[in-house]
């Protein structure tokens, strides 16, 4: 029976290891997950267990976790991975900045256009007080 359940936790990891790799997740907390970052307890977690299902020092989970830090192994060594990572993320953050840009200039836009309503409301208004003292100034006379 705990040969079937051990399996079966295995089965289920691997599962979990593969989904990573593929990056398509099921935990939201591993989606975008970076390789280099792998680990059993991540795994373990990905697979439904408690991050601390898989372990060393048991000989069955020993493949699993060789595969784990071969995975890792790989993503750190690999250059073109993490600058490819680094170019989406970069890409990203400019997407997003030239989103707030954007706002901005409209924001920038509207201020300046009221910033104008607001100089030629002032410009009526001195306009009309002088008016006005010429107009008292006139009939004192």
């Amino acid at each position: 029976m705990k040969s079937e359940n051990t399996s079966k936790g295995l089965v289920a990891c691997e599962e979990a290891l593969q989904r990573l790799l593929d990056g398509v997740p099921i935990v939201s907390q591993h989606v975008k997950l970076d390789i280099s970052k792998l680990t059993a307890s991540i795994v373990s977690f990905e697979a439904g267990f408690d991050r601390g299902y898989l372990k060393k020092n048991r000989k069955q989970h020993l493949p699993i976790l060789a595969k784990i830090n071969a995975s890792r192994s790989a993503a750190n060594k690999s250059p073109s991975s993490s600058n490819s990572k680094l170019i989406d993320s970069l890409e990203d953050k400019l997407a997003h900045a030239e989103k707030d840009l954007a706002i901005v200039r409209v924001q920038l836009d509207q201020v300046l256009t009221q910033n104008l309503q607001l100089w030629e409301r002032v410009r009526e208004l001195e306009l009309a007080e002088r008016q006005n003292k010429d107009l008292r100034g006139r009939l004192k006379k």
